[in-house]
């Protein structure tokens, strides 16, 4: 391959990671024709159109999706093999671009990564807070702390920790509503929805002998923040089903109660999410560690699950 493809082909990349040909000339500080011009080149040469192009906008094409991610892994290899270079084999530094939802980034990457961080100096935290799932190849994502199940299998996961999940309510709730003792008895009761579930009213149980239990509540609110649906729980909005990590605080101080402790909610994970590499970064391997070990020292023991 021609060294004026490779060059070629990171630009494209670049392009694709600013989100547009001005905004990536600002970057590489290259005039944006350049940038065009080589982008046409490379459609010419592969034959195939890679980005669709208005006066607004881009956007990847299929085929231009398919060559784009393999464009990032050639800058990943290249960056990589600078880092471990320019600091020494194995050095922890360079920046570190990390995504999450809100609730994971202050509860468990804040606290997690705070050490690594003053550990090492030449390290630089980019924290990208979006309770959305980022495409991690435009946004140039190093790492992505995901809780539920992964679905893209051109990204590797590595579980670090299982999700338990606790029904709470305030006291003041349970003191209007009364507390509930079972599964059935769940139905004269409001919930606060969750709108990232399938079925946010919804909760499923399974006891210690096996039973199960389906249980559709009316909403007492909605919200699609983590935060936000554990603060509805606290002002007595109604039940809310929390991951034990958002709630510890809370449980400890009585701003809410741990209800049906004999039955478990169906758990999920904590996964750390890499773009497919021959070899991961030292910098994002410390990283993966350090959440690893503070996640288990959160864990919180459930009878079942």
């Amino acid at each position: 391959m021609q060294l004026d493809r490779l060059r070629r082909m990171a630009l494209f990349a670049m392009v694709v990671r600013h989100g547009s040909f001005s905004s990536a000339s600002r970057a590489l500080d290259l005039a944006t024709s350049v940038l065009s011009s080589a982008v046409s080149q490379l459609e010419e040469e592969l034959g195939v159109r890679l980005l669709n192009r208005t006066t607004r906008s881009l956007s990847l094409t299929e085929a231009g999706q398919l060559y784009h991610e393999k464009c990032v892994e050639m800058l990943a290899a290249a960056e990589t093999a600078e880092e471990m270079v320019a600091g020494g084999v194995g050095e922890i530094a360079g920046r570190l671009r990390i995504s999450a939802a809100s609730d994971t980034a202050q509860k468990i990457l804040l606290p997690a990564l705070a050490p690594l961080a003053r550990q090492h100096p030449k390290l630089l935290l980019d924290i990208v807070v979006d309770d959305r799932i980022v495409d991690m190849t435009t946004q140039a994502i190093d790492l992505s702390i995901r809780s539920g199940w992964l679905r893209d299998s051109s990204l590797v996961a590595r579980k670090l920790a299982d999700l338990h999940e606790m029904l709470v309510a305030s006291p003041d709730y349970l003191r209007r509503f009364g507390v509930p003792d079972s599964p059935e008895s769940l139905r004269e009761h409001r919930i606060i929805g969750f709108n990232r579930f399938a079925e946010p009213t919804t909760l499923t149980f399974k006891s210690a002998t096996g039973e199960s239990a389906r249980i559709v509540l009316t909403p007492g609110a909605m919200t699609d923040n983590v935060a936000m649906l554990r603060d509805f729980a606290v002002q007595g909005f109604g039940l809310a089903r929390l991951p034990s990590y958002m709630v510890q605080r809370e449980l400890a101080s009585g701003e809410l109660v741990l209800l049906l402790p004999d039955w478990a909610l169906p758990g999920a994970g904590i996964y750390a999410v890499t773009l497919k590499r021959t070899l991961q970064p030292p910098k994002v391997s410390a990283a993966i560690e350090a959440i690893g070990n503070y996640l288990a020292s959160l864990h919180v023991p459930r009878k079942y699950g």
